[in-house]
């Protein structure tokens, strides 16, 4: 009987350890599903929140199209506008967000290049005006990168000081491709180019406002501290967008007839233009300061220019193909205020002056004649005003957030945008 009751007790002994081992293998079983479960809904809620960014991107870039092909005349907030009405959109279960920082505060839509400095640019000077903090000797080291020789300028550096680096590299010897490229030429510290916006996104994130708790180190004030890359860019383009929607008109290759047809002129006007395009040292700039008889040497039968005639030239010709298009100029429209009192320093009534017509004109500045409104504005500065600034932009950086709108998973893609010829072209994609 003892055996008998001892092997019924092993027997029950074994049992509960057979369902407790049922139990746990049931219980991991049930945990494992959950969490591949909620593994496949969260790759569902990112997937959507990427497709929703993508979708925020393309739709700014149809707006883009749209307005290079079909603009609005003597509106050069139009596109602006536009862009902004498309910032927040949904598609399906999720949204998108596009948006930059600037001036202490967020906006709606992408980012206009086109309102900082190319530090691609052949005018060294304005670059000194631009950045004032400079370190001693950075620009030198920075010329010498973008320069095609070997030969260092007095503090710069050239290729042996980069191949003598532990870990080496090639200088570019050509224009920057990337503002974060400056980071590689002797003498730039990261911190110089991106400030608190470690990633370059140009919003204002919350590791980029939480002090010492997550890098990059920053002060929690909410206010994003920029570097260099909110006042300087490498990608914007001259030329582009016109007011017609056609393609920009390069004079130095148009038959005088064409350009007879094209804007209303008469013989001799179109001779002069192209006669005058064709020199050597022919610049736009000069059709503001000087009366078209001046420039052909007062020759008979060469009337002037209508401002109407002269507008139309300044908004559809260049003497350039696009394909060969120098760097682009700042866009009068949308350059900060704090920038204009940089670039013109001792001129804080001009900078008001210009301040004043772009917010009170309406459509903002959209023609380099709206230059000659500016009371007691001297030729020599019309001149200069023109060499810098533009009235309309061609490349945008679109930052977009993309959010599904169950489990709040993100997704930011930016893009680099160039509407200077149709298609749109992307110069530069990330996500992140």
């Amino acid at each position: 009987m003892s055996s008998r009751h001892e092997h019924r007790g092993s027997v029950i002994v074994i049992a509960l350890w057979a369902l407790g081992i049922a139990a746990i293998v049931t219980s991991s079983i049930q945990i494992f599903a959950h969490r591949q479960t909620l593994l496949g809904i969260e790759v569902r809620d990112r997937i959507q929140a990427r497709w929703a960014a993508r979708a925020g991107i393309e739709t700014n870039i149809a707006v883009m199209a749209d307005h290079t092909a079909q603009p609005t005349p003597y509106d050069a907030f139009a596109l602006v506008t536009s862009l902004e009405y498309v910032a927040i959109g949904d598609i399906g279960d999720a949204s998108w967000d596009i948006r930059y920082y600037a001036d202490g505060k967020d906006w709606a839509g992408p980012l206009d290049e086109h309102s900082k400095f190319n530090i691609n640019s052949d005018d060294n000077s304005i670059f000194i005006l631009v950045i004032d903090d400079m370190a001693f000797g950075v620009l030198d080291a920075i010329l010498d990168w973008i320069d095609e020789d070997d030969e260092p300028r007095l503090l710069g550096v050239e290729r042996d000081y980069y191949l003598s680096l532990e870990t080496s590299y090639e200088p570019r010897n050509g224009k920057l491709r990337s503002i974060a490229e400056l980071e590689l030429i002797a003498g730039v510290m990261p911190d110089d180019i991106r400030g608190e916006d470690w990633n370059l996104n140009y919003r204002l994130d919350p590791n980029e406002n939480d002090g010492g708790e997550s890098l990059p180190w920053d002060e929690p004030d909410d206010f994003l501290e920029t570097g260099w890359a909110a006042l300087l860019t490498t990608s914007t383009v001259d030329g582009g967008a016109t007011e017609s929607g056609n393609e920009r008109i390069n004079l130095k290759k148009i038959d005088s007839q064409s350009l007879q047809l094209q804007f209303g002129l008469e013989p001799g006007q179109a001779d002069a233009l192209i006669t005058f395009a064709k020199s050597g040292d022919a610049d736009l700039a000069t059709l503001l300061t000087q009366t078209l008889r001046s420039i052909s040497g007062d020759t008979a039968g060469v009337t002037n220019l209508t401002d109407e005639q002269l507008r139309l030239i300044f908004a559809e010709t260049c003497l350039f193909d696009q394909h060969e298009a120098p760097v682009g100029r700042m866009n009068i429209n949308t350059v900060s205020s704090e920038l204009l009192y940089r670039l013109l320093p001792d001129n804080d009534r001009l900078v008001e002056e210009i301040l004043y017509l772009r917010a009170n004109n309406s459509g903002g500045i959209s023609s380099p004649m709206d230059f000659l409104e500016i009371p007691g504005i001297k030729t020599s500065m019309v001149s200069f005003l023109y060499g810098l600034f533009d009235t309309h932009s061609n490349v945008y950086t679109i930052s977009c957030t993309g959010k599904s709108n169950g489990s709040g998973v993100e997704q930011e893609i930016i893009v680099v945008v160039d509407r200077s010829t149709l298609p749109v072209t992307i110069l530069e994609y990330r996500e992140q």
